[in-house]
Order: structure tokens, then sequence, then C-alpha cells
């Protein structure tokens, strides 16, 4: 029987982007990979059924959660399908020739930016935003701005013909981001470690949110992440984001889960997925 084609992934940006590798490592090689525009576009692809699924950054170790992805799920609650922690080690790029001395901004996505932020203040470099990591190797591969680099992977270096200045730049060595695989295809060669995302909705009593978190430590489920996100209905009321360890459909998730609706006005399960090791 012929080998089934391959799976088309959605990520966001271009090729040598860091949701390029990531999409890489969550779905092999072999995987077809559509870069689009904007988040927006890669979970409206994804619902659309024009693709088998996408791959997203939900959380930057150093710079946090990327809201405007967390609230996407929340709007498009697609199928969480599997997390890969990336390793990100960021570079300045610039055209062959010139040197980090005569350089006075760098453009990058604003989360890499930030990453970076105290090297470029101690080299003097102002901060540009772009859409995308590899947009702005790109941009600066091919206008040659006069004083003006990229903040981007080595792939991005190679891809688009740019040499390398400096390795490393992120403020912290342990910089990494987190990925999600969204939509029905499930990345392959998944770890052994599950996590279950959750979302809910709290009455404004005192020790409500304490109840929700007391539900789960009773029955020995940490919470590996909690934020709240604006309902979007009212001024003022919140939807509070959960990431557990375990995987719903055992006991203690259960049991837990079970108690912690008692305490809500809502909550609903986004996804339970497996890790990549």
């Amino acid at each position: 029987m012929a080998d089934a084609a391959p799976r088309r992934i959605a990520f966001q940006g271009e090729r040598g982007a860091y949701g390029d590798e990531a999409t890489g490592a969550l779905f092999g090689a072999s995987v077809t990979r559509i870069p689009c525009p904007t988040f927006r576009a890669v979970f409206e692809a994804v619902a659309e059924g024009t693709v088998d699924g996408g791959v997203v950054p939900m959380e930057s170790a150093l710079a946090g959660p990327v809201a405007e992805v967390v609230d996407l799920l929340l709007e498009f609650t697609p199928a969480l399908s599997g997390e890969l922690r990336l390793p990100v080690r960021h570079c300045l790029l610039a055209p062959p020739g010139r040197t980090l001395e005569g350089l006075t901004r760098a453009l990058s996505h604003p989360q890499a930016l930030a990453q970076c932020g105290g090297w470029l203040r101690k080299h003097h470099l102002h901060p540009v935003p772009e859409a995308n990591t590899a947009v702005a190797a790109r941009r600066v591969a091919q206008e040659a701005l006069e004083g003006t680099a990229a903040i981007a992977s080595r792939t991005a270096a190679e891809l688009y013909g740019l040499t390398v200045l400096a390795e490393g730049i992120a403020d912290s060595p342990d910089n990494a981001t987190r990925f999600l695989a969204v939509g029905p295809a499930v990345p392959p060669n998944l770890g052994s470690r599950w996590k279950t995302s959750l979302v809910l909705t709290l009455d404004n009593g005192p020790g409500a949110l304490a109840g929700v978190l007391t539900a789960f430590a009773t029955h020995g489920v940490n919470v590996a992440r909690l934020e709240s996100r604006p309902g979007g209905v009212r001024a003022w009321d919140y939807r509070w984001c959960l990431d557990v360890e375990g995987a719903v459909d055992t006991a203690p998730v259960k049991a837990a889960l079970d108690e912690a609706r008692s305490a809500c006005t809502s909550l609903r399960v986004l996804g339970s997925y497996a890790l990549s090791d």
C-alpha cells in the first residue's frame, strides 16, 4: 500500500522561523509546512480543514505567555494534540561585511526583542518589532538597511545569506518556548507525560479561586500554569486558564475536575495531550 501523503501543518511566519523549526521537531522532516502571516490565519486554516494541524507558541520561558495565542485558543477551541519545549538560541544577523560596531537597531518579533532586551541595551541597539523573526531576517537580507540587523535563528541566517555576528544573545541561557500542536493531527513519538488544559469562570466571591486550586491539591494534581484573560462580555470579568499535569482520563485528574466544578460558574476542558521528551 502506498504511503500516505505528508501531512500539512501550518505555522506563523516564514521558513526559518522558530515556529517552522518547532513544526519539524514535532511532526518530522517529511511534513509539509504551511507558512501563515498571522496566528489567526493558523487557527483559521485548522478550523477550515485546509491543513491537518497547526503549531503555535504558547509561552516563552523569559517573556511569558503569548497573549494573542491564548485568546485565539479560547476563541477557536481547537483540539490540542501535543506540546514541545523548544530551546531558543537567538542570533544577531546582518548582511555580509557588516560589523556589530556599525549597527544601531535590531529587527525581530516582540517576544525575541524582549528576551534579548538586556543584550540590546548593553550594545545600544534600538529594538524594532517585526511580525516574525524570519520576516526580520528576510527584510534585513533583501533591503540591506544601513545600521540594521535582525534577531533570528542560525537556520534563518543560512536561508537568507546573512552573517551571524553574535550567538546566544538572550538574557538567560535557559531561553525556551513552549509550542502547542493544535488540530486533529497528532505528533508522532511524544513522551509519556501528559498535560490537561482548562478554562473556567468564577463568581467574584472571596476564596473562589482558592476553592479550585484546593480541589487539585487535594487529589495530588499539580497546577503547572495559571493566568487570567478578559472575559470578553462584561468589563472586569475574567476567564482563568489552567494547565494541570496528567491526562484527563486518569483517576486523580477526573476526581479533581469533579470537585473543582462545584467551585466554578463554568469549567471546560480545552484538551489533554502528551508532551514531547
